[in-house]
């Protein structure tokens, strides 16, 4: 049996979707905390809660495979995935898949979540499990769930702080695709994969991406870390969006998301989306449409 938790979410239910292209939907069971939204999926659900530890031993119970989905930024997220991959002992899984972030082992590595991601990957490996940790880099998605790509095609400028920085963007439905892929056909055991988009890109590619995709010309426009937020405040994006984002600007133009890797080829023998075609999917979206 192939168990994926949090699949009521968007990444989860993805990854479901994609299991069932490889597996009979028998083999299949998703975690949720709230079961029926994952019922439309077509396979047996359970309820598990990474926050109830009291949860999971009997949801992972007779678990081949577990997905166990990285917690978002709670303050608990470290203890409660450690709970996760005892419990994943304690039931006896067969093998663990853990989704991280590019580079969390990384000494120095100055993203706010690392740290736990990077602690919560040496817990699993000491726990004498199987495993796979899947390194994602960035979603793309982030541009437009943060309103920050629509702002700057109705502005026609895309501020940008991070200088000659790339970032090798990889959408969430080509991560789902290899967490799939892992889950369905094993293999990868022990390994830390990074996961990325087919390049990595400058803010100033992203300009010309959105550019392309709708039709209405962006330019890119350097700016002062201390620039930044005004100026995404001025084009509409919320104050909290606005800082988070800039705050980002270093990272990214110390090379913190600089890696591709051609690990989505290789595990699910499809090519990764580009930025273009991320965006040009979205164009739509992009236009205030």
């Amino acid at each position: 049996m192939i168990v994926v938790s949090g699949a009521s979410g968007n990444l989860g239910r993805r990854i479901v979707e994609h299991l069932l292209q490889r597996v009979d939907a028998s083999r299949v069971t998703a975690l949720s905390r709230t079961p029926d939204k994952a019922a439309d999926l077509g396979v047996g659900t359970r309820f598990a809660d990474l926050a109830d530890p009291g949860s999971l031993i009997g949801a992972f119970d007779g678990a081949e495979r577990l997905l166990i989905m990285s917690l978002g930024p709670v303050p608990q997220r470290l203890s409660l995935q450690t709970e996760a991959i005892d419990a994943a002992v304690k039931a006896g899984v067969g093998h663990v898949v853990y989704t991280s972030i590019v580079r969390a082992g990384e000494p120095g590595n100055p993203v706010r979540v690392a740290a736990d991601h990077r602690d919560t990957e040496r817990i699993l490996m000491e726990s004498g499990l199987p495993f796979t940790v899947l390194r994602f880099n960035t979603w793309p998605e982030m541009w437009t769930l943060a309103g920050i790509a629509p702002c700057a095609v109705a502005a026609g400028v895309l501020p940008s702080n991070t200088g000659q920085g790339r970032v090798g963007y990889i959408t969430r439905d080509d991560s789902a695709a290899v967490a799939a892929a892992v889950l369905a056909e094993g293999g990868s055991s022990g390994q830390l994969l990074e996961v990325t988009g087919p390049e990595a890109v400058t803010d100033a590619d992203i300009a010309a991406a959105l550019t392309e995709a709708t039709g209405r010309r962006v330019r890119h426009q350097p700016v002062s870390d201390e620039e930044m937020a005004p100026a995404l405040l001025a084009q509409g994006v919320p104050e909290p969006i606005a800082l988070g984002w800039s705050a980002t600007g270093a990272t990214k133009r110390d090379g913190w998301f600089d890696i591709t890797t051609h690990a989505v080829q290789r595990l699910t023998g499809r090519s990764p989306a580009s930025i273009t075609e991320f965006f040009a999917s979205h164009r739509e979206e992009l236009l205030g449409g």
